[in-house]
C-alpha cells in the first residue's frame, strides 16, 4: 500500500498484526477529493487566507477562536472585578473613617505581591487539580479588582456630602440605599469605563502568559493567541514570519480598538463635555 512516484514517497497504510492494516488520512488531499465531489468535476483546492500553522491547521480560523476566548475570558474577568470593587470601594468611600483605614492596608498588602509570582506559584501547586482557566481567573482577580475600588472610593468621597445627599439622609433613607440609589448612579460613568478600559490589559496580560509559557492552554485544548504567539516564535520568524505576524496584529488591533470604544464612553459619559459641546 504505498505510493511511489519520483520524490517524496508517502506510505498511508501499513500492515499490522493480525493482517490489518493502520490507515494514515493526508486531509488535504481528503478535502479536495470530497469537495470535487461535491462540485462534479470542478478542481478544488483550499485556501488559507494567513496561511496554516506548523500542524497544517488554518491560521485566520485558529486566531478567530483565540481572539473568541480572549474576549470573552477579559470580559468575565472584568465585570467580577467591577462589581467586586465597586462594593469594597462604595464601602470605603461611604464610611470612611477606621473602616477606610483598615480596608485601604489591606488593598496596599495585596496589591505588594506581584500577579506572576502569584500565577506561578499556583501553577506548580494547584496545577494538577484546577484548569488554567481557573488558575488565571483566579490570579488575574486577586488583585484585579483593586483598581476599580479605588476609582469607586474616590466617586464615593466625591459624592457622598453633596446636598442630595444630605436631604436624602434627613429624610431617613438607608446608608445602601443612599450609596446604590444616589450615590452609585452618579458613578455609573466613571466605573463603566474604567472597566472596559481594564479589558485591553487583561487580553495583553492573558497574551503574555500563554506566550512566555507560563500558562499552557494547549494542554488543555483550548487555542489562544498567545499560544499561536509561541509556536510561531518556535517554529521560526525567519523561516515563517505570517506564523508570528498575523498574531502579533490581532494582538494589535484588540488592544486599540478597545482603547478607543473605552475613551469614547469616556467621552460619552463625561456630562462637562457634553454641555460645554452643546
Amino acid at each position: 500500500m504505498r505510493i511511489e512516484g519520483s520524490t517524496p514517497k508517502y506510505n498511508y497504510a501499513y500492515e499490522t498484526q493480525g493482517r490489518t492494516f493502520e490507515i494514515r488520512v493526508n486531509y488535504y488531499e481528503y478535502y479536495k477529493y470530497y469537495h470535487s465531489e461535491i462540485l462534479k468535476d470542478v478542481s478544488y483546492e483550499p485556501v488559507f487566507l494567513f496561511g496554516t500553522t506548523d500542524n497544517g491547521q488554518d491560521l485566520f480560523t485558529c486566531l478567530a477562536a483565540g481572539a473568541r476566548f480572549s474576549f470573552i475570558f477579559a470580559i468575565a474577568v472584568s465585570v467580577v472585578n467591577m462589581v467586586v470593587g465597586a462594593i469594597y470601594g462604595a464601602i470605603e468611600g461611604y464610611y470612611g473613617g477606621k473602616a477606610d483605614i483598615i480596608m485601604e492596608r489591606i488593598v496596599e498588602i495585596l496589591s505588594a505581591v506581584p500577579t506572576m509570582i502569584v500565577i506561578t506559584l499556583m501553577r506548580y501547586h494547584w496545577g494538577k487539580n484546577l484548569s488554567n482557566i481557573l488558575i488565571l481567573f483566579i490570579c488575574f482577580f486577586a488583585t484585579g479588582w483593586i483598581g476599580m475600588s479605588g476609582t469607586v472610593r474616590m466617586q464615593f468621597y466625591r459624592f457622598k456630602n453633596q446636598e442630595y445627599v444630605l436631604a436624602s439622609r434627613t429624610l431617613g433613607a438607608r446608608d445602601p440605599r443612599i450609596m446604590f440609589k444616589h450615590i452609585f448612579p452618579n458613578s455609573l460613568g466613571t466605573i463603566v469605563t474604567s472597566s472596559v478600559l481594564v479589558i485591553p490589559g487583561m487580553i495583553f496580560s492573558e497574551t503574555s502568559l500563554s506566550y512566555l509559557g507560563i500558562i499552557n492552554f494547549r494542554s488543555s485544548g483550548l487555542i489562544t493567541v498567545g499560544a499561536l504567539l509561541d509556536e510561531g516564535h518556535l517554529a521560526g520568524i525567519q523561516d515563517f514570519p505570517h506564523l508570528t505576524l498575523f498574531p502579533a496584529l490581532i494582538v494589535a488591533a484588540l488592544m486599540i480598538s478597545f482603547n478607543l470604544f473605552g475613551n469614547g464612553l469616556r467621552d460619552a459619559f463625561n456630562t462637562t463635555l457634553r454641555g460645554s459641546e452643546d
